[in-house]
């Protein structure tokens, strides 16, 4: 508390009054001017009175209004409280003695403390201290986050809402995703998590696009349960071959479940998202390594499939990131030219069909469609005996349009058809078409066709020169058959060629009484396609299909006992088709086809092998189709080594790989590779074992291999 008196003409309140007043009269004010009052006693005029003895309050007054009133109490004079004293620390309690007034003199500074973020705190006289607004840090930046200091008060910092100590990108920052109740583990450096659909570490590549990731559902056994419709990105990087498929036999797969709790319409597609081939199948779960594929394709579909628990099995050609689309429906009603099947509409008696594509689906996939999103229509057509086949449809929009008209055994497998012809008013014409079921499909090259048009006719097969059919097939084991090519009509062509109208086919067959290697040679004067199938007529079931000119020439290895059928396909108008079957000893795998088997190197020893008769087991540096052996270096300590692969007596080129111990079968991200005639690989190696893959990526044959090892 700071008490102050006012200073009164040269006296102070207590001390002697000025020599010159003479003993006067106390001078009072009217108080409304500061006048003098006769009445009045100066201010100081008597001295101190406390103590004087007095008979009245009067007695006492030593006419001075900041030392307190004085009053006459038990016979003495007493001073009562200075009257500007309100005990408040912030106040300077000054008093004015001219005016008889008080000054509280407020010090803010007396009621500050440290904290700038609660305000400036004020003295408010007869009250005290009391704090101030506090500070509002908001610079109107979204930006920006406000905060305040106690030292030095408000700062603002880059936006970071999820706390993860990395401001959001779009205010400059390196946080790819600030949202604050998903992106604290999102920034630079962040760990990747592979299926929650997040950049956690912000490189701006997401889920299984990270090559770190790999595929875990390899298998049956640890097939992904997928938690129902949806758009998945996956990968088969780190999967292996387990379950080739109908439609698509090579490759590696991974394993997808899924459960319907009722009977649900599915579709599902597979995107490749990087290089490559794929294709995917519904299976039952029960069913899941064998199958049968309830369907198969780049994008399937299947109505009313089962309550219960089913796979997705995904095949692609290489180690590939993919996008796999699942959807369910309600069951749909089938309509009887909808889908194949036993109930499709019949037409081996022949006639006239129509139909509304409002009534069908996209089910299939026809070959000359290139796989274009059209509905299509399916009849079935059930021959008891050989017989000549004439198909001929059109679609319309009200106008005529282009049309796709497919003759298969397996509407699934649009490789597999026998036949596909494209135009206007496309037409088939098949002669001598074996016993058996058959199908018709049709689409459109509109989406918004409205009608179609079949018109079948079908009779007893015409009787067929030697070599023209497979109801008359030229055996040419161990010898060679010629059929003039103006005796041939066309019936179903080659899966890899030779099946549109321009083409006249041959027929020839050969007879393996036990498992043998055949040499099968065709030759028409120009080029052409040759197939073998055990199924004559069959392109789904080819084990063989190639093209060349004039010649074709190919050892088929470990050819199954029975009879096989061999299909050449020409446009040649002229001269002859000629073909042989020389049968051989069956070439058997080498020793090191698999890992297992693998031949061990030694430091600067030249090892030999063949990969004729090899597989395509090893997922390696070649690419898919690659057949391949292995070897094995052993090393006690770390060596710098040069792996050095050529071909003998052929100037084909190898590839070559190495990987550790334990993934023998799967090739890493990291793993070195060697390209060329000669592959070399040059590379340092920890002690370990490690194994290395040669592979050709085009004709196998005999090679060599040597390692060199030397001081790291």
């Amino acid at each position: 508390m700071i008490s102050l008196l006012a200073l009164i003409g040269g006296c102070t309140v207590g001390e002697p009054s000025d020599p010159d007043a003479g003993g006067q009269a106390d001078a009072t004010s009217t108080g409304d001017a500061g006048a003098p009052d006769a009445a009045r006693v100066e201010c100081g005029s008597r001295g101190d009175t406390v103590g004087e003895a007095c008979g009245s309050s009067t007695e006492c007054d030593d006419g001075c209004f900041c030392n307190g009133i004085e009053q006459c109490v038990s016979g003495a004079c007493v001073r009562r409280d200075a009257p500007c004293v309100d005990e408040l620390d912030c106040t300077g309690d000054l008093c004015d003695e001219d005016t008889d007034t008080c000054d509280p003199a407020p010090d803010d500074a007396a009621c500050a403390d440290t904290d700038m973020c609660n305000g400036a705190e004020v003295c408010v006289p007869g009250v005290g201290c009391v704090p101030g607004p506090r500070l509002v840090c908001n610079d109107d930046d979204p930006c920006t986050i406000g905060t305040c200091d106690p030292e030095t008060g408000c700062a603002y910092i880059a936006r970071d809402l999820d706390g993860d100590g990395h401001a959001d990108d779009r205010c400059g920052g390196d946080d790819c995703n600030d949202d604050p109740s998903i992106g604290a583990t999102v920034h630079p450096g962040g760990t990747e998590v592979c299926d929650n659909g997040l950049d956690d570490d912000c490189n701006r590549v997401t889920d299984y696009y990270e090559l770190a990731c790999r595929a875990t559902n390899d298998d049956c056994a640890r097939a992904e349960m997928l938690p129902g419709p949806g758009t998945y990105v996956r990968t088969t990087r780190g999967a292996t071959n387990h379950y080739p498929l109908s439609c698509f036999a090579g490759g590696i797969d991974t394993v997808f479940r899924f459960h319907l709790d009722e009977p649900r319409d599915v579709s599902a597609s597979l995107r490749i998202e990087t290089s490559g081939t794929g294709a995917l199948a519904i299976r039952a779960a029960d069913r899941c390594a064998d199958g049968p594929d309830v369907a198969c394709g780049n994008a399937v579909a299947t109505r009313a499939l089962p309550a219960g628990d089913h796979v997705l099995v995904v095949r692609t050609s290489s180690a590939v990131t993919f996008t796999l689309s699942l959807s369910f429906d309600a069951p749909s009603a089938e309509e009887d030219t909808d889908v194949c099947g036993p109930a499709t509409v019949d037409i081996s008696g022949g006639g006239v069909f129509t139909g509304l594509f409002a009534e069908v689906e996209d089910d299939y996939e026809v070959a000359c469609n290139g796989g274009a999103p059209t509905r299509d229509a399916a009849y079935r057509m059930v021959l008891t005996e050989p017989s000549d086949v004439q198909l001929s449809a059109s679609t319309s929009t009200g106008a005529p349009v282009t049309t796709y008209l497919t003759l298969t055994r397996d509407c699934d497998n649009e490789l597999g058809a026998i036949g596909c012809a494209t135009s206007g008013s496309p037409q088939l014409f098949r002669q001598s078409l074996p016993a058996g079921t058959y199908y018709v499909l049709i689409e459109s090259a509109s989406a918004t066709a409205l009608t179609w048009r079949l018109e079948a006719t079908i009779t007893p097969a015409a009787v067929r020169e030697p070599g023209d059919a497979c109801t008359a097939p030229l055996d040419v084991t161990n010898r060679s058959a010629t059929v003039p090519i103006s005796e041939l009509s066309l019936d179903t062509g080659t899966g890899c060629g030779g099946d549109t109208a321009a083409f006249r086919d041959a027929t020839f067959s050969f007879t393996t009484t036990e498992v043998q290697d055949v040499i099968l040679t065709t030759e028409t004067g120009g080029p052409h396609y040759a197939s073998l199938s055990p199924l004559c007529g069959d392109r789904a079931a080819e084990t063989f299909c190639s093209s060349g000119s004039p010649r074709v020439t190919q050892r088929l290895l470990r050819v199954p006992a029975g009879t096989h059928y061999v299909t050449v396909a020409t446009t040649q108008l002229t001269g002859d088709v000629t073909a042989s079957a020389m049968l051989a000893p069956p070439t058997f795998p080498p020793a090191n086809d698999e890992c297992g088997g693998a031949i061990d190197l030694t430091d600067s020893v030249l090892s030999r092998g063949d990969l004729t008769a090899a597989s395509d087991d090893v997922l390696s540096c070649g690419g898919n189709g690659a057949v391949e052996t292995v070897h094995r270096l052993v090393l006690t300590q770390e060596r710098a080594v040069t792996f050095v692969a050529r071909r003998s007596g052929s100037t084909e080129p190898l590839a070559i790989g190495v990987r550790e111990a334990g993934t023998c079968t799967v090739r890493s991200s990291d793993a070195p590779c060697g390209f060329g005639m000669p592959a070399v690989i040059s590379t340092t190696l920890r002690a370990g074992t490690y194994f290395v893959v040669v592979e050709a990526p085009t004709a196998p044959g005999p090679y060599s291999l040597i390692a060199y090892l030397a001081e790291p």
